[in-house]
């Protein structure tokens, strides 16, 4: 007999956590350990609306998720800001390595900010790498910004926190940075006028200035996503012909950088010594969830082109989730919650896949 669909996201939380542990007891103090094992001390995220925890909240912009029906599957059913119905890939990885969920910095007091060594979350919807992206809808924080922030987290904070600086720098170097950001560039600014391959390549030096702006204030292990295929998300394919297909175009420009990326981590792990990498394929686990070949899709996810939220979506630049928005009754039978983002349940198999599959992330070799 099959469980009730509303249990198995309970389960496979509980599951995950188990995994944790019986990783680390289990596991030699491998690269793999470090990295997919350890007890990292804190975890700081930069990025988009993938991972945004409400930042957005507290900026002008029309890039916001702070009401109903978002958050209505999150701890309390409430809104928070993120850009789902539940929890972010962010979240679940911070569950995963046993820390609370990353707080969103635009949230705390200057007293809670002194009083966090656990992480912190800077993520931005709407924002890029590139400093213009997302200022079409109002103001963000950019990739740079994000990384201006984080030190001003060291320099404040963090530093009234860890009272030697030997102290400050065992923090840094044991925590883990996640990076998911970039595909807000693709979107504003890519088109098929555009050079491709002169695109990406721009875009990975920007995103690559910022890395090195980390590792110099101290980060030693990222965590880092690709871009995702935007060519099948609902907000293009109800453009595509025939509708409900993927931009293919589209999804090659973002391969292309994604390509990039993969390459140059290699080669930033041979520059950099005592520095791991994490590289999580974000792309192929969303193409995999459209696809009859995965399994999840099949028996989870049924609904792979149109978003819960709203409940008719034709496609049109403001018909996204608003305040007004009816939303399916199951977001559970949907891959995407809004045009842009996935459900809280395609997030947490995200998880799955990252850490228990383990062929979503792997651990970049020299």
């Amino acid at each position: 007999m099959s469980l009730p669909s509303s249990l198995k996201p309970c389960l496979l939380l509980l599951f995950l956590c188990l995994l944790n542990v019986s990783t680390i007891k289990s596991k030699p103090l491998t690269q793999e350990t470090v990295l997919f094992g350890a007890k990292f001390p804190a975890l700081y995220v930069i990025g988009d609306s993938l991972v945004d925890s409400g930042n957005n909240n507290h900026l002008e912009t029309i890039a916001k998720s702070n009401f109903p029906p978002y958050g209505s599957d999150f701890e309390g059913g409430k809104p928070t800001g993120r850009f789902s119905n539940g929890k972010t890939i962010a979240d679940y990885i911070a569950i995963y390595y046993g820390l609370p969920l990353v707080p969103a910095y635009m949230e705390l007091s200057e007293e809670q900010k002194n009083n966090t060594s656990t992480g912190i979350n800077y993520a931005s919807a709407s924002c890029g790498i590139l400093p213009g992206t997302g200022k079409q809808v109002g103001k963000c924080l950019s990739m740079s910004v994000q990384v201006d922030l984080f030190k001003e987290t060291i320099d404040k904070n963090l530093k009234k926190k860890f009272k030697t600086q030997s102290e400050l720098s065992k923090h840094l170097a044991e925590s883990l940075f996640m990076t998911a950001i970039g595909i807000n560039d693709y979107s504003f600014f890519y088109n098929k006028t555009i050079d491709a391959n002169d695109f990406a390549t721009k875009l990975l030096h920007e995103f690559l200035i910022q890395i090195k702006r980390l590792h110099g204030l101290g980060a030693r292990k990222f965590f880092i996503n690709n871009l995702k295929p935007l060519g099948c998300y609902p907000n293009i394919i109800a453009h595509t012909v025939p509708r409900g297909s993927c931009d293919d175009d589209l999804n090659l420009a973002v391969a292309l950088y994604n390509a990039k990326l993969r390459r140059s981590l290699s080669h930033m792990k041979q520059k950099f010594s005592k520095t791991s990498f994490l590289y999580s394929d974000y792309f192929n686990f969303m193409l995999g969830l459209r696809g009859p070949s995965s399994n999840h899709a099949s028996s989870n996810l049924m609904n792979s082109t149109s978003p819960c939220c709203p409940s008719v979506y034709d496609g049109g630049v403001l018909t996204g989730c608003r305040a007004n928005s009816s939303s399916c009754k199951m977001p559970n039978t949907h891959i995407f919650f809004d045009p842009f983002h996935p459900t809280q349940l395609a997030n947490f198999m995200y998880a799955i896949g990252c850490f228990q599959e383990r062929k979503i992330c792997h651990v970049v070799r020299d």
